[in-house]
């Protein structure tokens, strides 16, 4: 155990093959609270996840070491007198620490490392300041990369439909549910080290695949917080009030059941579709995962995902494990009766897997069939998780028309982009591009050879427009595939094509006040390496417009 001044330390951790999970147990053992701290040391080993309960920062050295800075966060940077606080972290071996077996101070730190703890407390005198070791010499290490999937891609200019942009996160990074606590007790899975056989994590990337699937529903996205208070109001949680950080960890598992489970076309529905594909998405290829998305989602869904950039995240939240961190039990049992034959509980079970993946319908914790959610009917289950993504009455009809040509609640209708005046409600406004109440912006992404074109169409009408479609004269050449209009083309001769752009599928019909997103991919007829952004001025020849059907 290392210590300084109040402050004292324990290592301890698992290794595994060619990595670690490494643990570390700060004590305070003062009479005053600790409001900040920071531990530094050298190592030979790559960390490569984002600590749990601490930030951390790197410095090269020159004999092939790397100083390592974690500093106290949220959870983990207060240390009252006399307690304790574990963060914790994984990592790439850098010299051979074996495959199996507890992990030391020793084999985490360089053979001639000596550690140092450095408390902060929030009035720090210069002495003390001064007596700190200097970590900041040597050049800044990058950490691994622990980013979003679309860390790089601009997702509102990217055929995100009905006109809704995704939240991004930090730093890149995603944020591990045990941020906001854990309630380990006898819950397989709750520590890094337990997760086995493909599963994951529970962390903040699972609000992107549920904020996804709520676009593609035509909702806005909805933040952690909210998705929480949805789940106590509905009395889905151990506690009828949240206390602590209750909002936002209970939040975040929902949004991961939604995400799992509310894609499933409704007549689709079977609790072994769902086991099967967490099975392939933890132990298969991804290919697999997206040809049952088709096979068994909700048309339009899986290009959905492939066009907005969202496979990774989704598979990923395919991925997690309900059982970690301990906030199925700890938080979000649900005793809210099913059907007189169940309880929420025994339907968050489903997304749960036998530990060793072969037994579709088992509880980890148990080893025992879960069958009172199996007697639950399909048509309530599928409900149920729709109404996670809807954050409606999860026992009600949810989301019934997702393939169809509206949805059926929630949608961008009741929040349009442009409303009609209550006091006249006969008065709307023009779109520039058609002189019309279908007004129309052009955005999309450039790529070598050709772009993407995203067209966010809004009916700015107090009356639903149905068959709506638009036509313009381009030198582009319509390629590949469309999302939520038909294309059809006309040669013109001289280089240009005429274009009607039609709705189709679950975009054929706008409700008033209602706005989505189409598009569809095209080959550059002329150079536009030079432009930065692609707008319609880029996507019509010169002297087109685009008009009204």
């Amino acid at each position: 155990m290392a210590s300084t001044n109040s402050l004292q330390t324990s290592i301890t951790g698992d290794r595994w093959w060619g990595g670690f999970t490494a643990q570390i147990t700060l004590t305070n053992t003062s009479t005053q609270d600790l409001e900040s701290w920071s531990y530094s040391f050298d190592s030979p080993h790559l960390i490569n996840t984002a600590p749990w309960g601490a930030e951390i920062s790197a410095v090269l050295l020159d004999n092939g070491l790397t100083r390592y800075t974690l500093t106290g966060e949220d959870w983990g940077e207060k240390i009252p007198a006399g307690e304790s606080v574990t963060i914790g972290f994984n990592g790439s071996q850098g010299t051979d620490l074996g495959n199996e077996g507890e992990l030391s101070a020793a084999m985490l730190f360089a053979s001639d490392s000596t550690d140092a703890v450095m408390s902060q407390p929030s009035a720090e005198s210069n002495e003390e300041s001064a007596e700190r070791t200097d970590i900041s010499t040597g050049p800044a290490v990058e950490m691994p990369p622990m980013t979003s999937p679309m860390a790089d891609h601009d997702m509102g200019d990217h055929g995100m439909h009905h006109g809704h942009s995704m939240p991004s996160t930090s730093n890149s990074e995603f944020i591990d549910i045990n941020t906001w606590g854990s309630f380990h007790g006898s819950n397989h899975n709750s520590e890094h080290n337990e997760l086995v056989g493909g599963r994951t994590a529970i962390t903040t990337e699972a609000l992107l695949a549920y904020n996804g699937l709520r676009d593609f529903a035509g909702l806005a996205p909805a933040d952690i917080e909210t998705v929480g208070s949805w789940a106590f109001e509905n009395g889905l949680t151990n506690n009828r009030q949240p206390g602590g950080n209750d909002l936002q960890g209970v939040g975040l598992w929902f949004a991961m059941q939604g995400a799992k489970v509310g894609w499933i076309a409704d007549a689709s529905y079977d609790p072994q579709i769902l086991a099967d594909i967490q099975r392939t998405a933890r132990l298969g290829s991804s290919g697999d995962v997206m040809q049952m998305i088709e096979q068994f989602g909700h048309e339009g869904f899986a290009n959905y995902l492939t066009t907005n950039q969202l496979e990774d995240s989704f598979i990923n939240t395919l991925k997690m494990e309900p059982h970690y961190g301990g906030w199925m039990h700890g938080r979000t049992h649900g005793f809210r009766d099913i059907e007189g034959v169940a309880i929420a509980h025994d339907i968050h079970h489903l997304t749960v897997l036998d530990w060793d993946q072969n037994e579709p319908f088992m509880n980890d914790t148990f080893d025992w069939p879960q069958w009172p959610a199996l007697d639950v009917s399909d048509n309530t289950v599928i409900n149920y998780y729709q109404g996670i993504v809807a954050l409606e009455d999860p026992l009600s009809e949810n989301l019934e028309n997702l393939s169809g040509t509206t949805p059926s609640i929630g949608s961008a209708a009741s929040e349009p982009s442009l409303n009609p005046s209550p006091s006249d409600p006969g008065t709307v406004q023009s779109d520039p591009l058609t002189g019309s109440p279908l007004e129309i912006q052009v955005s999309g992404d450039l790529w070598d050879g050709g772009f993407t074109a995203s067209l966010n169409v809004t009916n700015q009408s107090n009356q639903s427009i149905d068959d709506w479609g638009v036509s313009f004269i381009s030198t582009h050449q319509f390629y590949g595939e469309s999302w939520g209009v038909d294309v059809s083309t006309q040669e013109l001769g001289g280089g240009l094509y005429r274009y009607e752009i039609t709705g189709a599928d679950w975009a054929q019909s706008l409700a008033a006040g209602q706005a989505m997103t189409v598009g569809f991919n095209a080959l550059s007829g002329e150079d536009l390496s030079g432009n930065a952004t692609f707008t319609s001025e880029l996507l019509m020849a010169s002297g087109s417009e685009l008009m009204l059907l």
